[in-house]
């Protein structure tokens, strides 16, 4: 009775509330759908690494250029692309947590078409400040994470922690700034958790890199290996 009276109410909701793209702005029709299947298609995954310098796309997966470089950039879309950046604004900052499913399509596909070879690396998300994440109320890094790391059987781990409360980098607008806004916002407690192993980081977006950049230099100083940082897009 209950299942029934539920889907009596989401009808009549769907009836009184159409859902609407989150992008387009248009009526999706029925469903829980937040975004079309027109703007859905639209969003381009790409299928390469990235250096993380000059952006440069990495055909075979492999450095071709800023070879002293400590990380390889993997990342799934563009930020230019408007229905990929609708989407992270809402999850990120609306607190739209039911576009998980869609992002973390997105995400494996890109790991898919990319032929990341992942099954020796453990996941580490960027953390949040503890006042942040009370703030936000959810991790959205780790939630990434966490769909990487269930999809291919590989460990979480949370070793950095964020001990400076920073202003949000999506607010500042000079790199040099943004570099000085993070700088030393990252400590790992516990060295050995980090130390030899070859890492996948993630975070939602890397736009001008201070912030994993900050966080790869912790994580190299306690000894990883080789790190490869995971993003829905990058600028």
């Amino acid at each position: 009775m209950i299942i029934v009276l539920t889907k009596i109410k989401n009808i009549v909701l769907d009836i009184l509330f159409p859902p609407i793209c989150l992008n387009c702005q248009k009526n999706i029709g029925g469903g829980n759908k937040s975004i079309c299947e027109n703007c859905f298609s639209s969003i381009k995954i790409n299928n390469t690494l990235f250096c993380p310098v000059c952006r440069a796309r990495l055909a075979e997966n492999k450095k071709i250029c800023h070879f002293n470089g400590q990380y390889l950039l993997a990342a799934a879309g563009n930020y230019d692309d408007p229905a990929l950046k609708n989407l992270i604004h809402y999850f990120k900052y609306k607190s739209f947590q039911n576009l998980t499913p869609i992002l973390g399509e997105i995400l494996l596909k890109y790991i898919e078409d990319c032929r990341l070879k992942i099954e020796n690396f453990i996941v580490v998300p960027i953390p949040l400040h503890p006042r942040r994440q009370r703030e936000r109320g959810f991790n959205q890094a780790k939630i990434l994470a966490e769909i990487a790391a269930k999809n291919f059987d590989l460990d979480l781990i949370e070793p950095l922690k964020r001990v400076k409360y920073t202003k949000p980098q999506s607010q500042i607008k000079n790199n040099e700034s943004r570099q000085s806004n993070v700088f030393n916002c990252f400590q790992i407690e516990n060295r050995e958790s980090v130390k030899g192993k070859r890492i996948i980081l993630v975070d939602d977006v890397f736009t001008s890199g201070a912030t994993i950049n900050e966080a790869v230099k912790v994580l190299k100083i306690n000894g990883a290996k080789q790190i490869i940082v995971l993003v829905l897009a990058k600028a």
